[in-house]
């Protein structure tokens, strides 16, 4: 599921910029911005999946190299040195942020519950059962907690609180636990966990996806969701201060 799963999120994101340009909130140039940005992810998508499949994932030079802590960060820089060096970047994104319903964002965190299938897989014997157990559980978990924010932020239960704690949870369960996780199964510095099969098996294709370019995807929303919600409520609180005092 997991090229599936990343053809969404490319969908999703292209057609919620779309959206906020026929909003009239962002410009072209920065719709292509975005677009040129998902397009990279593309390309890095083709390049893992080439790695994945032509076995350099296996090799002991790479399990060695604490990939966990490195190969998950490629898809992450390409999203975030623009954002942090291109403020028509970081507006386009707050913008299709604000532009989106909420409960549409969490909607689209609530694809984590694909976790799932790594879980199945773990307690199958196909996969790493300690990393099916600490982290896709968790994952997965954040995924169920995602749909039923979206829900009830739908129906005006919850508000945006509930959804800046559960983009937190989210960004936490990835960083730093599962990028730590990953090494400890892995010949290198800090090999812990014995098991077979291998935690070597997350760099199975498609499976590779998932650390080097789905999860990241995820994470970067949850962080960009979480800083703008966070710096909207604050303005927010402290513009109600001035017009009380």
């Amino acid at each position: 599921m997991l090229p599936i799963l990343f053809v969404i999120q490319i969908v999703l994101i292209s057609f919620a910029a779309k959206k906020t340009q026929e909003a009239g909130s962002i410009n072209s140039h920065q719709r292509r911005f975005v677009n040129w940005i998902l397009l990279a992810l593309v390309i890095w998508g083709v390049i893992t999946s080439y790695l994945s499949l032509n076995g350099f994932y296996h090799t002991e030079q790479f399990l060695s190299s604490l990939p966990g802590i490195w190969i998950t960060q490629i898809a992450v820089l390409i999203v975030l040195i623009p954002w942090i060096f291109s403020q028509s970047f970081r507006h386009a994104t707050n913008s299709i942020i604000d532009k989106t319903p909420l409960h549409f964002i969490m909607a689209f965190e609530g694809i984590r519950i694909a976790a799932i299938g790594g879980v199945i897989k773990g307690y199958r014997g196909e996969f790493s059962p300690f990393f099916a157990k600490t982290i896709g559980i968790p994952d997965f978990l954040i995924g169920i907690a995602s749909l039923i924010a979206a829900y009830l932020i739908y129906k005006g239960v919850w508000k945006e609180r509930s959804a800046i704690v559960i983009n937190l949870l989210g960004l936490l369960v990835i960083v730093p636990f599962a990028m730590v996780f990953i090494n400890l199964g892995l010949p290198g510095p800090m090999y812990l966990i014995s098991e077979t099969p291998s935690l070597s098996t997350i760099f199975d294709y498609p499976m590779a996806l998932a650390p080097t370019l789905v999860v990241p995807i995820f994470v970067m929303v949850n962080l960009f969701v979480v800083i703008r919600l966070m710096t909207r409520h604050k303005k927010e609180k402290n513009y109600g201060s001035e017009k009380e005092a």
